[in-house]
C-alpha cells in the first residue's frame, strides 16, 4: 500500500454501499489492507476456473467480465470505477466463475484471501452485502436478462418473500392431501363403477394439485426486483400470459419508501415504493425490503456522479477532436481506448432473436409482451372468452356427441347413420367449429395497442378483412388516465386507458392491469423527453466547441 494515497482509497471505500456504517477509523484500517495493482490494457486479471485468491475494487479504468459458453465467450458485464469483483469465489470457496480482462489502463485495489476473510469476520454486515451480491450475480448469469445494457451491472436481485409462496401453496397441498384417501377408496370399493369414480377423482385431484403447485412456484420464481448500476427494475412474468418490466433510472429517483407490518418486520418482508417525477414503482411483499432501499439510496448518488462524469468526458473528447482537427492532426490518441472483444460474436443480439414463427407461438395468448424496444398489448383474456365462448361450447358438445356415437356404435345400437357417415359429419363439424374459433381468436389477437419510443399505435385488423391503424407522437400527449368499471374489471384487474392528444383521444380498451399500461406510457414519455434533453446537450456541446474554435481562429488572427 502506498500510504500517501490512503486518503483517496478511504474516500473510495466510503462511496461503496458494502462498507456502509463502518466508522472512519475502521475504514482507514481496512483501506490499509488493500494493495494497489496497475493493469495494462488487454491484460488478463484472472481466468475462469482458477482458484480465487484476491478480492478487487476498481480505483480507475474498466474491466470486461466474460464466461465461456461452448466455443465462444459470453460478455457478462463491463465494470468501471467503484465496482468490485472476485467476491463469489472467496465467499463460496470455489473456482472463479468467469474471466476478467482490463479494457484500458486500470488501477485495482486488491485484498488477499486472508485479509478478506478477516474483514468478513469482524464486519458481518460486509459479509451479508457481498453474499447478496454474489447470489445476485449468479442469478443474473443463470437467467440471462437480455434487456440489460452493455455497461449495466446488476447489484441486487431479490424476490417476493418465501412466506407468500408457502401461503399460495396451501390450497394445492390441501387438495393433494385430500385426494390421496379418495384414490385409496378405489381399493375398498365394492363395485367396478365406484372404483373407477374414486380412482378418477383421487388421481385427478392429485394431478391438479401437483400442476397447480408447480404453476404457483414458477409464478413466484419469475418475479424479480432488481437494482442495477443504472436503474431500479420490477420484472413480473406469468408464463405464456403476461410479461411486465417497470423501471426507474437511479438518477431520477426522488424518494424510496418502505411499508412493513409487525409480522413483516419479524419475517423481514414488506413493500417498497420508488418514486420518480412521472410516477413510481411499487414492489409488494418482497424479501429484505430495507436492503433494497439501502441499495437504491447507496447507488443513486453514484449514478448521478457517473452521469456527470460521462457528460464531462464527452465534452472533453469533443473539444479534443476539434482541436486535433484544427491543428491538422487527423489521428487521435487511442492508446487508452477500450479494446474490442474479438471473441464475442459481432451479431450476438441478432443471433439471439428467435425466428418469427417461434415468436408468434411464444406470444400466442400473451396480453402484454415486448418486441424490438416496443410494448404490445392485447385485450384481456376475458374479452377473448367473450368472443370465443360459442365455438368453445359447440366444440365441447361435439366431443360429447362423439362419445355418445362411439358408444352406440361399439355396443351395436342404432345410431341413425353408419360409422363412416358419422365420421365424415363429425370431422366436418370439427373443422368448421375450429375455423369459427380461430376466426374469433385472430379477431382478438389482431386488435393490439402498441407503444414505441416515438409514438403510440391503435391497430384493429379483421381476419380476411380491413385494417384500421391510428398513431400519434408521444410528444403530443397531454394527459393520461385509466379506469376499471364494474365488479368484473375490479376483480380481474382490467379496464381502459385513455390517452388525451389535443382534441382527440386514444382509448386502450379492455387491457390487463390498466395501471401498468398507464405507467408504461408515462415511462416511454419520460424516456422520450430524456432523449430530447440528451440531443439538446449534444447540440449545445457542438455549439460550445464551435465557439471555442471561432475564438481560437480569431485569437490567431489577433496575434498575427
Amino acid at each position: 500500500m502506498v500510504y500517501e494515497d490512503l486518503d483517496q482509497y478511504v474516500a473510495l471505500l466510503e462511496q461503496l454501499y458494502i462498507f456502509e456504517g463502518i466508522a472512519q477509523e475502521q475504514l482507514t484500517e481496512i483501506a490499509g489492507l488493500f494493495e494497489r495493482v496497475d493493469v495494462n490494457r488487454g491484460e488478463r486479471i484472472f481466468d475462469e476456473g482458477v482458484e480465487g485468491e484476491d478480492f478487487y475494487i476498481i480505483y480507475s479504468g474498466r474491466v470486461l467480465i466474460t464466461k465461456t459458453e461452448g466455443d465462444h465467450q459470453r460478455v457478462l458485464a463491463i465494470l468501471s470505477e467503484g465496482d468490485y469483483f472476485g467476491e463469489e469465489a472467496l465467499i463460496n470457496n470455489r473456482p472463479r466463475s468467469a474471466s476478467v480482462t482490463a479494457l484500458e489502463k486500470t488501477v485495482l485495489l486488491s485484498l488477499n484471501k486472508e485479509n478478506f476473510e478477516s474483514v468478513l469476520k469482524f464486519f458481518p454486515l460486509v459479509r451479508r452485502h457481498l453474499s447478496k451480491t454474489a447470489e445476485s450475480r449468479y442469478l443474473a448469469r443463470k437467467e440471462k436478462f437480455e434487456w440489460l445494457g452493455k455497461d449495466e451491472l446488476i447489484y441486487l436481485v431479490t424476490r417476493k418473500h418465501e412466506a407468500f409462496l408457502l401461503v399460495s401453496l396451501i390450497l394445492p397441498i390441501i387438495i393433494g392431501v385430500g385426494s390421496v384417501p379418495v384414490a385409496g377408496l378405489s381399493i375398498l370399493a365394492s363395485t367396478a363403477f365406484l372404483k373407477a369414480v374414486a380412482l378418477f377423482f383421487g388421481l385427478g385431484g392429485i394431478c391438479i394439485a401437483l400442476v397447480w403447485g408447480i404453476w404457483k412456484w414458477v409464478d413466484w420464481s419469475n418475479d424479480y426486483y432488481m437494482v442495477t448500476s443504472q436503474r431500479v427494475v420490477r420484472l413480473e412474468r406469468v408464463v405464456g400470459i403476461y410479461s411486465s418490466r417497470r423501471e426507474a433510472p437511479l438518477a431520477n429517483v426522488l424518494t424510496v419508501n418502505v411499508f412493513s407490518s409487525q409480522l413483516g418486520r419479524i419475517l423481514n418482508y414488506g413493500d417498497v415504493e420508488v418514486r420518480t417525477y412521472t410516477g413510481g414503482i411499487y414492489m409488494k411483499n418482497l424479501a429484505q425490503p430495507y436492503l433494497l432501499e439501502a441499495y437504491v439510496r447507496g447507488y443513486q448518488e453514484r449514478a448521478v456522479q457517473r452521469q456527470e462524469k460521462a457528460e464531462l468526458k464527452a465534452n472533453q473528447e469533443a473539444l479534443h477532436r476539434r482541436m486535433a482537427t484544427a491543428d491538422g492532426n487527423d489521428e487521435v490518441d487511442r492508446t487508452n481506448q477500450p479494446i474490442p472483444n474479438k471473441e464475442q460474436p459481432q451479431n450476438l443480439e441478432k443471433n439471439n432473436q428467435p425466428p418469427h414463427f417461434l415468436e408468434l407461438i411464444k406470444t400466442l395468448f400473451t396480453v402484454r409482451y415486448e418486441q424490438g424496444g416496443a410494448i404490445v398489448y392485447r385485450k384481456h383474456w376475458l374479452v377473448l372468452l367473450k368472443k370465443t365462448w360459442k365455438p368453445t361450447v359447440t366444440f365441447l358438445m361435439l366431443i360429447v356427441l362423439t362419445g355418445i356415437v362411439s358408444w352406440r356404435l361399439i355396443s351395436q345400437q342404432p345410431a341413425l347413420l353408419s360409422g363412416l357417415n358419422w365420421a365424415v359429419v363429425l370431422f366436418m363439424s370439427y373443422v368448421i367449429t375450429f375455423a369459427w374459433w380461430v376466426y374469433h381468436f385472430l379477431d382478438w389477437s389482431n386488435d393490439i395497442y402498441k407503444i414505441t419510443p416515438e409514438q403510440i399505435l391503435d391497430i384493429e385488423r379483421k381476419p380476411l378483412g380491413n385494417e384500421e391503424k391510428k398513431s400519434a407522437s408521444l410528444d403530443s400527449i397531454l394527459s393520461l388516465e385509466h379506469s376499471r368499471n364494474g365488479i368484473l374489471q375490479l376483480i380481474f384487474n382490467y379496464g381502459d386507458v385513455i390517452v388525451n392528444i389535443g382534441q382527440s383521444q386514444f382509448t386502450f380498451r379492455g387491457v390487463n392491469n390498466p395501471d401498468q399500461v398507464h405507467q408504461d406510457v408515462a415511462d416511454y414519455m419520460e424516456a422520450r423527453q430524456r432523449k430530447k434533453r440528451e440531443t439538446h446537450i449534444i447540440q449545445e456541446r457542438r455549439r460550445m466547441v464551435d465557439w471555442l474554435d471561432i475564438y481560437h481562429q480569431e485569437a490567431e488572427k489577433f496575434d498575427s
